[in-house]
């Protein structure tokens, strides 16, 4: 019996993501509900197929592990896949040191989040965010799209409230530009082979390329304009994260520095 799992929308959109929820987007609370979800898909086929043999497209107690975004980087680094240098500090001082320098670029994401929300983006001199900040407190747009980016530069009590948060913070790649945009590439891949793969672009004073933010799918000519070494280091970045996260079919997301390395940002199981 060979079973693919597929994202659980109606369960999320009342029981994780609902109109209710507590907190802001993105918080522990989202994940320790969806692998607690996933655990009993696993008990219940497990006793409706019992004594069967059953293939898993993704394992039911994987499916979950691309959410923690702290940990998935953790087990790609370990096994020698390029991703975001992660900066671990809490100290909103620490972070503004940082910032201060010329070529130093944050971003600070929710541990736990996906599409894009809950991302905030720190340079010197601008500072940008998809939350809301209102009355001292981070407010979560109640929808998967038009998470539109404010500016909060020079918000110290906004950065004080979001460090206090389930947030991940890493160095943003300075990005390969094509045509004058920003890109990332979407690689979909099964097993050892990748199957499918296009170019995501948004304007190059952007924030992110994610489609449900205002990105776009690019023609599949742009990746012509890209070395072919490139590509085929970025084939080979994403076959391995899926072997080492341990799932069989996913999504990943690869960017491309101006120096032409190859980093993995994101994985979509």
């Amino acid at each position: 019996i060979i079973i693919y799992l597929f994202f659980p929308f109606a369960y999320w959109d009342k029981n994780i993501e609902n109109e209710g929820y507590k907190g802001v987007y993105g918080n522990v609370e989202f994940y320790n509900k969806f692998r607690a979800f996933w655990s009993d898909i696993h008990r219940t086929l497990e006793k409706v197929y019992q004594g069967k043999k059953i293939q898993f497209i993704n394992h039911p107690l994987k499916v979950a592990i691309d959410r923690d975004k702290e940990v998935t980087k953790t087990i790609l680094s370990e096994n020698g896949v390029n991703v975001p240098i992660s900066c671990y500090t809490r100290e909103y001082k620490d972070i503004l040191k940082l910032v201060d320098q010329e070529d130093k670029k944050l971003f600070l994401k929710v541990r736990y989040g996906s599409m894009g929300k809950g991302i905030t983006y720190m340079e010197k001199g601008n500072w940008k965010t998809n939350f809301r900040f209102e009355d001292g407190k981070i407010i979560s747009p109640r929808s998967d799209y038009g998470w539109t980016f404010i500016d909060i530069t020079d918000n110290i009590g906004f950065l004080k409230e979001i460090l206090t948060k389930d947030i991940v913070i890493e160095e943003a790649i300075d990005s390969y530009k094509l045509d004058d945009f920003i890109f990332d590439l979407r690689l979909y891949v099964l097993y050892d082979r990748v199957l499918y793969v296009y170019p995501r672009v948004n304007e190059k004073d952007a924030v992110t390329t994610n489609i449900s933010q205002g990105g776009r799918a690019g023609s599949s000519s742009l990746l012509k304009k890209l070395p072919k070494n490139v590509i085929d280091r970025a084939f080979r970045s994403a076959i391995k994260t899926i072997k080492v996260v341990g799932v069989d079919f996913a999504g990943v997301d690869v960017m491309i520095s101006k120096d032409l390395k190859v980093y993995v940002v994101e994985l979509n199981a």
